[in-house]
Protein backbone atom coordinates (compact mmCIF):
# COMPACT_ATOMS: atom_id res chain seq x y z
CA UNK A 1 0.00 0.00 0.00
CA UNK A 2 1.74 3.62 -1.05
CA UNK A 3 1.15 7.00 0.73
CA UNK A 4 -1.30 7.52 -1.59
CA UNK A 5 -3.72 5.23 0.21
CA UNK A 6 -3.37 7.54 3.50
CA UNK A 7 -4.39 10.63 1.27
CA UNK A 8 -7.41 8.72 0.28
CA UNK A 9 -8.81 6.32 3.82
CA UNK A 10 -12.37 6.79 4.50
CA UNK A 11 -12.57 9.31 7.30
CA UNK A 12 -14.23 8.85 9.27
CA UNK A 13 -14.00 5.07 8.69
CA UNK A 14 -17.38 3.17 6.62
CA UNK A 15 -16.18 -0.08 8.49
CA UNK A 16 -17.30 -0.30 12.07
CA UNK A 17 -18.10 -4.37 12.30
CA UNK A 18 -14.73 -5.69 11.14
CA UNK A 19 -13.18 -6.18 14.55
CA UNK A 20 -9.43 -6.08 12.86
CA UNK A 21 -7.29 -6.05 15.60
CA UNK A 22 -3.32 -5.44 15.48
CA UNK A 23 -1.41 -8.79 15.21
CA UNK A 24 -0.88 -10.51 18.55
CA UNK A 25 0.04 -13.19 17.36
CA UNK A 26 2.48 -12.31 14.61
CA UNK A 27 6.13 -13.60 15.57
CA UNK A 28 7.77 -10.45 14.93
CA UNK A 29 4.64 -8.38 16.56
CA UNK A 30 4.63 -10.72 19.72
CA UNK A 31 8.60 -10.31 20.57
CA UNK A 32 8.23 -6.51 20.18
CA UNK A 33 5.20 -6.99 22.62
CA UNK A 34 7.19 -8.65 24.82
CA UNK A 35 9.58 -5.98 25.42
CA UNK A 36 6.59 -3.96 26.39
CA UNK A 37 4.62 -6.21 28.66
CA UNK A 38 8.40 -6.42 30.87
CA UNK A 39 9.51 -2.90 30.74
CA UNK A 40 8.83 -1.35 34.64
CA UNK A 41 9.21 2.34 32.44
CA UNK A 42 5.44 2.35 31.79
CA UNK A 43 1.97 0.45 32.64
CA UNK A 44 0.65 0.43 29.60
CA UNK A 45 1.17 -3.10 28.03
CA UNK A 46 1.56 -4.49 31.60
CA UNK A 47 1.35 -3.14 34.64
CA UNK A 48 4.48 -2.18 37.14
CA UNK A 49 5.66 -4.88 39.66
CA UNK A 50 4.34 -3.11 42.23
CA UNK A 51 0.63 -3.08 40.26
CA UNK A 52 1.08 -5.87 39.69
CA UNK A 53 2.09 -7.13 43.18
CA UNK A 54 -1.22 -5.10 44.95
CA UNK A 55 -3.85 -6.96 42.32
CA UNK A 56 -2.50 -10.25 42.62
CA UNK A 57 -2.81 -9.60 46.71
CA UNK A 58 -6.65 -9.05 46.01
CA UNK A 59 -6.90 -12.47 44.02
CA UNK A 60 -5.06 -14.09 46.81
CA UNK A 61 -6.83 -12.98 50.28
CA UNK A 62 -10.29 -14.00 48.08
CA UNK A 63 -9.51 -17.88 47.29
CA UNK A 64 -9.27 -21.07 49.24
CA UNK A 65 -5.49 -21.91 49.27
CA UNK A 66 -4.54 -23.93 46.68
CA UNK A 67 -7.36 -22.88 44.07
CA UNK A 68 -7.42 -24.02 40.43
CA UNK A 69 -6.81 -20.54 38.63
CA UNK A 70 -7.30 -19.92 35.06
CA UNK A 71 -5.72 -16.83 33.51
CA UNK A 72 -7.32 -15.83 29.99
CA UNK A 73 -5.09 -13.63 28.27
CA UNK A 74 -2.53 -14.32 30.82
CA UNK A 75 0.40 -12.30 28.29
CA UNK A 76 4.23 -13.33 29.69
CA UNK A 77 2.81 -15.16 33.40
CA UNK A 78 3.57 -11.98 35.40
CA UNK A 79 0.09 -12.74 37.33
CA UNK A 80 0.26 -17.35 37.23
CA UNK A 81 3.89 -17.03 38.27
CA UNK A 82 2.98 -15.05 41.32
CA UNK A 83 0.21 -16.98 42.31
CA UNK A 84 1.40 -20.46 41.94
CA UNK A 85 4.24 -19.21 44.04
CA UNK A 86 1.74 -18.43 46.97
CA UNK A 87 0.72 -21.95 46.24
CA UNK A 88 -2.19 -21.81 43.81
CA UNK A 89 -2.43 -24.27 40.70
CA UNK A 90 -2.64 -22.32 37.64
CA UNK A 91 -3.69 -22.61 33.74
CA UNK A 92 -2.56 -19.68 31.33
CA UNK A 93 -4.03 -18.94 27.85
CA UNK A 94 -2.56 -15.75 25.90
CA UNK A 95 -2.39 -15.93 21.65
CA UNK A 96 1.02 -14.03 21.68
CA UNK A 97 3.73 -16.80 20.78
CA UNK A 98 6.26 -14.83 22.34
CA UNK A 99 4.65 -14.01 26.01
CA UNK A 100 3.73 -17.61 26.42
CA UNK A 101 7.00 -19.04 25.33
CA UNK A 102 8.35 -16.51 27.88
CA UNK A 103 5.79 -17.73 30.77
CA UNK A 104 6.84 -21.01 30.05
CA UNK A 105 10.63 -20.16 30.89
CA UNK A 106 9.95 -18.65 34.43
CA UNK A 107 11.23 -20.35 37.07
CA UNK A 108 8.21 -22.22 38.64
CA UNK A 109 6.87 -22.76 35.53
CA UNK A 110 6.40 -26.14 35.28
CA UNK A 111 3.82 -26.43 37.69
CA UNK A 112 1.70 -24.10 35.58
CA UNK A 113 0.30 -25.02 32.37
CA UNK A 114 0.41 -22.42 29.24
CA UNK A 115 -1.91 -22.78 26.19
CA UNK A 116 -1.19 -20.90 22.90
CA UNK A 117 -4.83 -20.25 21.50
CA UNK A 118 -6.97 -17.06 20.64
CA UNK A 119 -9.45 -16.86 24.20
CA UNK A 120 -12.42 -16.47 21.69
CA UNK A 121 -12.35 -19.89 20.51
CA UNK A 122 -11.34 -21.65 24.24
CA UNK A 123 -13.39 -23.98 25.89
CA UNK A 124 -11.17 -25.60 28.50
CA UNK A 125 -12.59 -28.69 31.12
CA UNK A 126 -12.17 -27.88 34.59
CA UNK A 127 -13.95 -26.57 37.72
CA UNK A 128 -11.73 -23.61 38.25
CA UNK A 129 -12.04 -21.81 41.59
CA UNK A 130 -11.10 -18.19 39.53
CA UNK A 131 -10.74 -17.10 36.46
CA UNK A 132 -8.67 -14.40 35.46
CA UNK A 133 -9.24 -11.38 32.45
CA UNK A 134 -7.60 -8.12 33.22
CA UNK A 135 -6.41 -5.14 31.57
CA UNK A 136 -9.90 -4.26 30.11
CA UNK A 137 -9.27 -7.20 27.46
CA UNK A 138 -13.16 -7.76 27.09
CA UNK A 139 -13.52 -4.26 25.75
CA UNK A 140 -11.39 -5.43 22.48
CA UNK A 141 -13.71 -7.47 21.61
CA UNK A 142 -16.84 -7.14 19.67
CA UNK A 143 -19.85 -7.36 22.02
CA UNK A 144 -21.12 -11.11 20.25
CA UNK A 145 -17.16 -12.28 21.01
CA UNK A 146 -17.30 -10.77 24.92
CA UNK A 147 -20.53 -12.78 25.33
CA UNK A 148 -18.78 -15.77 24.04
CA UNK A 149 -15.81 -15.55 26.03
CA UNK A 150 -18.04 -14.65 29.53
CA UNK A 151 -19.85 -17.29 28.84
CA UNK A 152 -17.15 -19.51 28.76
CA UNK A 153 -15.23 -18.92 31.45
CA UNK A 154 -18.21 -18.95 33.24
CA UNK A 155 -18.33 -22.75 32.27
CA UNK A 156 -14.81 -23.22 33.48
CA UNK A 157 -16.28 -22.04 36.75
CA UNK A 158 -17.26 -24.76 39.89
CA UNK A 159 -20.47 -23.23 41.49
CA UNK A 160 -19.71 -20.17 43.60
CA UNK A 161 -16.23 -20.08 41.19
CA UNK A 162 -15.29 -15.98 40.98
CA UNK A 163 -14.18 -14.15 37.97
CA UNK A 164 -12.32 -11.64 38.69
CA UNK A 165 -12.06 -9.11 35.17
CA UNK A 166 -11.11 -5.65 34.54
CA UNK A 167 -13.22 -3.51 32.71
CA UNK A 168 -12.84 -0.07 31.22
CA UNK A 169 -15.55 2.81 32.06
CA UNK A 170 -17.54 3.63 29.52
CA UNK A 171 -16.27 7.33 29.03
CA UNK A 172 -12.57 5.82 29.19
CA UNK A 173 -13.21 3.89 25.70
CA UNK A 174 -15.19 7.00 24.34
CA UNK A 175 -11.87 9.01 25.30
CA UNK A 176 -10.26 6.82 22.73
CA UNK A 177 -12.39 7.73 20.22
CA UNK A 178 -11.76 11.89 20.39
CA UNK A 179 -7.67 11.30 20.63
CA UNK A 180 -5.85 13.94 18.31
CA UNK A 181 -4.21 12.55 15.72
CA UNK A 182 -0.23 11.85 16.03
CA UNK A 183 2.91 10.95 14.38
CA UNK A 184 6.43 10.60 14.60
CA UNK A 185 9.46 9.01 13.37
CA UNK A 186 11.63 6.29 15.45
CA UNK A 187 14.08 4.01 14.45
CA UNK A 188 12.02 1.03 16.11
CA UNK A 189 8.72 0.45 17.36
CA UNK A 190 6.35 -1.52 18.62
CA UNK A 191 4.74 -2.38 14.29
CA UNK A 192 8.45 -2.20 13.01
CA UNK A 193 11.81 -3.08 13.39
CA UNK A 194 13.07 -0.83 11.05
CA UNK A 195 13.11 3.08 11.01
CA UNK A 196 9.74 4.06 10.07
CA UNK A 197 7.53 6.85 10.02
CA UNK A 198 4.43 6.18 12.58
CA UNK A 199 1.22 7.47 12.28
CA UNK A 200 -2.06 7.35 14.70
CA UNK A 201 -5.34 8.69 14.26
CA UNK A 202 -8.81 8.02 16.23
CA UNK A 203 -12.50 8.05 15.71
CA UNK A 204 -16.00 7.42 17.81
CA UNK A 205 -19.01 6.07 16.54
CA UNK A 206 -21.65 7.44 18.94
CA UNK A 207 -24.54 4.91 17.77
CA UNK A 208 -22.94 1.99 18.69
CA UNK A 209 -20.18 2.98 20.84
CA UNK A 210 -17.31 1.93 19.31
CA UNK A 211 -13.83 3.95 19.52
CA UNK A 212 -11.32 2.67 16.41
CA UNK A 213 -7.55 3.75 16.09
CA UNK A 214 -5.65 3.42 13.53
CA UNK A 215 -2.14 3.14 12.49
CA UNK A 216 -0.54 3.52 9.07
CA UNK A 217 3.32 2.75 9.13
CA UNK A 218 4.94 4.30 6.25
CA UNK A 219 9.29 2.13 5.80
CA UNK A 220 11.83 5.06 5.52
CA UNK A 221 13.39 2.75 3.39
CA UNK A 222 10.89 1.56 0.79
CA UNK A 223 7.95 4.08 1.99
CA UNK A 224 5.97 1.30 1.86
CA UNK A 225 2.56 1.76 4.36
CA UNK A 226 1.01 -0.72 6.18
CA UNK A 227 -2.22 -0.08 7.70
CA UNK A 228 -3.34 -1.12 11.30
CA UNK A 229 -6.66 -0.95 12.83
CA UNK A 230 -7.90 -1.53 16.62
CA UNK A 231 -11.75 -1.49 18.21
CA UNK A 232 -12.93 -0.58 21.37
CA UNK A 233 -16.07 -1.38 22.60
CA UNK A 234 -18.16 0.80 25.43
CA UNK A 235 -20.33 -0.50 27.89
CA UNK A 236 -22.37 1.22 30.17
CA UNK A 237 -22.88 -0.10 33.98
CA UNK A 238 -26.40 -1.63 32.73
CA UNK A 239 -24.67 -3.34 29.66
CA UNK A 240 -22.16 -5.11 31.76
CA UNK A 241 -24.87 -6.25 34.17
CA UNK A 242 -26.27 -8.06 31.40
CA UNK A 243 -23.27 -9.06 29.82
CA UNK A 244 -22.64 -11.15 33.09
CA UNK A 245 -26.08 -12.16 33.69
CA UNK A 246 -25.90 -13.55 30.24
CA UNK A 247 -23.48 -15.93 31.58
CA UNK A 248 -24.77 -17.06 34.12
CA UNK A 249 -22.64 -14.82 36.50
CA UNK A 250 -23.74 -12.46 39.43
CA UNK A 251 -22.12 -8.88 38.98
CA UNK A 252 -20.48 -6.64 41.63
CA UNK A 253 -20.27 -3.09 41.88
CA UNK A 254 -16.74 -1.99 40.37
CA UNK A 255 -14.12 -2.42 43.23
CA UNK A 256 -12.58 0.81 44.84
CA UNK A 257 -8.64 1.44 43.43
CA UNK A 258 -7.86 1.43 47.26
CA UNK A 259 -8.18 -2.45 47.39
CA UNK A 260 -7.44 -2.69 43.35
CA UNK A 261 -4.52 -0.10 41.75
CA UNK A 262 -4.58 -0.05 38.41
CA UNK A 263 -1.67 2.10 37.75
CA UNK A 264 -1.31 5.81 36.86
CA UNK A 265 -2.10 5.56 33.51
CA UNK A 266 -5.58 3.81 33.70
CA UNK A 267 -6.65 5.25 37.28
CA UNK A 268 -10.04 6.12 36.64
CA UNK A 269 -10.15 4.42 33.35
CA UNK A 270 -9.96 0.64 34.32
CA UNK A 271 -12.28 -0.87 37.31
CA UNK A 272 -12.02 -4.61 38.40
CA UNK A 273 -15.71 -6.18 39.00
CA UNK A 274 -16.02 -10.03 40.76
CA UNK A 275 -18.30 -12.16 39.78
CA UNK A 276 -19.67 -15.41 40.60
CA UNK A 277 -20.97 -18.25 38.84
CA UNK A 278 -24.09 -19.36 39.70
CA UNK A 279 -24.90 -22.58 41.19
CA UNK A 280 -25.26 -25.52 38.42
CA UNK A 281 -28.53 -27.29 38.13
Amino acid sequence: MGIWRIAKRDTPPIDWQSWSKIPWNEPGFSARMLENHLSQEHDWASRTNTVIDAQVTFIHERLPSGARILDLGCGPGLYTSRLNALGHQCTGVDFSPASVNYARDLPGADNITYIHEDIRSLQIAGAFDAVLLLFGEINAFSSHDAATILKNAAQALRSGGKLFIETHTFDAVRDIGFMPPTWQTLETGLFSDKPHLYLEEHFWNEALAIAMTRYYILDADTAGVTEYSALMQAYSEAQYRELFESAALTHTEPVSEVDWPTGKAFAGKLQCRVGKALLRK
